[in-house]
């Protein structure tokens, strides 16, 4: 579940899906009414963009909830976010960018060059780095990773500082009563965001609703101006004049401390990495990136880095997200963020294995819960590289179905299911399988292919060919 700004839940797959055939449905109709001509279904490759920190369940639920607002699953892709903006600024000539350092700008799409790529957007800030491959190619270098340090967080202190100036009952019934002033209120202070700056030392204006200083003055008895004048404890930061309300710039300013600090401390931990050697260059994406209080901190905080900025950047995820679509290829070598693996057997060795895993077969003792690795986190995949998982045995005479559960774990090396860490993101099975076959000729070859923004999974009964290419649901 999910709440709407005034506190009512409402599904996440409702809420997704909606808004997905909203944009779908207004796309269509805006296309239809400026090109002549018809256009079918499967004339549109959609493709959705989704934060590269979120995991392989997530990116599902958006695939999901894709399908659901009626996109064809067969014609919709999933972009990671920050790789799309990446995409952008290899194509975008200079003059697009703002750069620290100017006499970099040319060297940092070149053949060999290394960048980070920091897509600071609403919610998460994404982290991901490049090497440029030549013609048009680029290669991840280091896992994506980041956090929920993005622009909301900074909207959120904003709301709380309101709510101290105003309480918390008046702030209620004006979120309820009044949402559209609400909303008003905060694309104003939207506004603001971009422009503070950290030497910024007057107060800062905007524009608060009426319908909220009326509020107050019938729940309080006073007007808003009276009660910050004399009582509030901000008597001598806040100042309410005409409908408009003034802050003292150090309080505004402590609305972006805490993210832009995360932010700052986490690229730095980063840059410290050993494959990370070399990275000369840090391009800013996302609507946050447009704060400049956060510019700032990334350029006094790196001044050895050129720090590139691509014009408008809240927008630079949109339209690298057609450049995907047109070349989904684009992205040759992507870094795993999990170790991934298959639940099998092995056959069960005294002093080795647990004896709660044990299990008796037609072929011996077995033990039953090991996680068969097929790639390691940290492990650089080339694009539609097949790793093979191995080769199953099958276990019982009459056994005419396989089914491979797949694992993801954060630890490197797990070595049973159950293991901290392990969580099963879905499930292959062969079906079918002829049971006239002896049993010891009676194997599956398994294998991943990564790379890709998703992953599939095939098993194939090598006696018979019979294959199965997995549709992986990480809803489960």
């Amino acid at each position: 579940m999910v709440e709407d700004i005034t506190g009512k839940p409402l599904p996440a797959i409702t809420v997704f899906s909606r808004a997905i055939q909203f944009m779908k449905e207004d796309f269509l109709l805006q296309f239809k009414s400026k090109i002549d001509g018809q256009m079918e279904d499967r004339d549109i490759c959609w493709v959705l963009t989704v934060p590269a920190i979120w995991n392989e369940s997530a990116k599902q639920f958006m695939r999901h909830a894709a399908v659901t607002a009626g996109v064809k699953n067969q014609h919709l892709r999933i972009a990671l976010e920050p790789e799309a903006a990446s995409l952008l600024c290899n194509y975008l000539p200079v003059k697009k960018f703002t750069t620290s350092r100017s006499q970099s700008m040319l060297q940092t799409f070149q053949k060999g060059s290394k960048y980070m790529v920091l897509d600071a957007g609403g919610g998460t800030v994404d982290i991901t780095v490049h090497e440029t491959m030549g013609g048009g190619k680029l290669k991840e270098l280091y896992k994506a990773s980041g956090g929920p340090w993005g622009g909301t967080t900074v909207d959120e202190a904003f709301k709380q500082f309101i709510i101290q100036l105003v309480g918390f009952s008046v702030f209620q019934k004006f979120s309820t009563e009044c949402t559209d002033d609400l909303l008003d209120m905060f694309r104003g202070f939207e506004v603001k965001k971009r422009e503070i700056q950290s030497k910024k030392e007057s107060m800062i204006t905007f524009r608060i609703p009426v319908s909220l200083l009326t509020l107050f003055e019938d729940e309080i008895g006073e007007t808003l101006q009276q009660f910050v004048s004399e009582s509030s404890v901000f008597s001598h930061q806040v100042k309410i004049v005409h409908g408009k309300i003034k802050v003292d710039a150090e309080i505004f300013k402590d609305f972006f401390r805490k993210p832009v600090h995360n932010i700052t401390s986490f690229v730095r931990t980063l840059l410290q990495q050993h494959q990370l050697k070399g990275v000369k260059s840090i391009i800013m994406v996302g609507g946050f990136s447009e704060c400049q209080m956060l510019q700032e901190s990334i350029m006094s905080n790196f001044p050895e880095i050129s720090i590139i900025i691509p014009q408008e950047p809240g927008s630079v995820v949109l339209k690298g997200a057609v450049i995907y679509g047109h070349n989904q290829g684009a992205i040759v070598e992507r870094v795993c963020r999990y170790t991934y693996g298959i639940a099998g057997a092995k056959p069960f060795k005294k002093g080795l294995h647990r004896e709660e895993f044990l299990e008796e077969s037609d072929v011996g003792p077995l033990c039953s819960g090991v996680l068969i690795k097929v790639a390691e986190a940290g492990q650089s995949v080339k694009l539609n590289e097949r790793q093979e998982a191995g080769i199953f045995k099958l276990n019982m005479e009459d056994q005419d179905t396989y089914s491979f559960p797949i694992y993801v774990s954060n630890q490197a090396s797990p070595m049973y299911i159950t293991d901290v860490g392990c969580e099963q993101v879905g499930c292959v099975s062969l079906s079918g399988l002829d049971i006239s076959i002896p049993l010891e000729d009676r194997k599956v070859a398994v294998s991943v292919i990564f790379g890709g923004t998703e992953i599939e999974v095939e098993a194939r009964e090598i006696h018979t060919g019979l294959k199965s290419n997995a549709i992986l649901d990480f809803l489960q």
